[in-house]
């Protein structure tokens, strides 16, 4: 079975992307997760105009599909999917997405959990957030320094 990650401009045709990974379970999959994450309206109160995703690359790439190999060697999982988007995008865009064919939902949704983490942990995507109030770093899972203070 295969697993496989992506960084890439465009958005997913979502119905593609799940019959992808049904058929790469070899349609032994009992489940399939579909975690997709999306550019927010407001944070904190205060509107967001849009994200800026910037990619460090090759490393980002590398990176990602290292995630994806270990977290697909999990017993029950059969493949895992990960792709993130980069470029400037608007509220309501989708940002990433992570698909987990299994055995069961409960590997599925476990593996969606650790996959997304490790994304905002390790792989070296960096958001800037293009608000009313200003620009702002995302470090994280939601710390924000000022672009004026770097």
């Amino acid at each position: 079975m295969s697993s496989s990650s992506r960084i890439i401009r465009d958005k997913v045709d979502l119905n593609k992307l799940v019959e992808e990974v049904v058929a790469k379970s070899g349609f032994k999959a009992g489940a399939v997760v579909l975690f997709i994450g999306f550019v927010k309206k407001e944070i904190n109160g205060v509107e967001v105009k849009e994200l800026e995703y910037t990619v460090y690359e090759p490393y980002a790439t590398r990176k990602l599909g290292e995630i994806i190999e270990e977290e697909s060697k999990y017993p029950g999982v059969f493949v895992v999917e990960a792709i993130h988007r980069f470029g400037n995008l608007k509220p309501g865009e989708p940002t990433v997405y992570i698909a987990v064919a299994s055995i069961s939902r409960k590997e599925a949704f476990e593996t969606a959990s650790r996959v997304l983490e490790r994304i905002k942990k390790e792989v070296p995507i960096f958001k800037l957030e293009k608000r009313v109030d200003g620009e702002y770093w995302v470090i994280g899972d939601g710390i924000r320094v000022s672009r004026r203070n770097v």
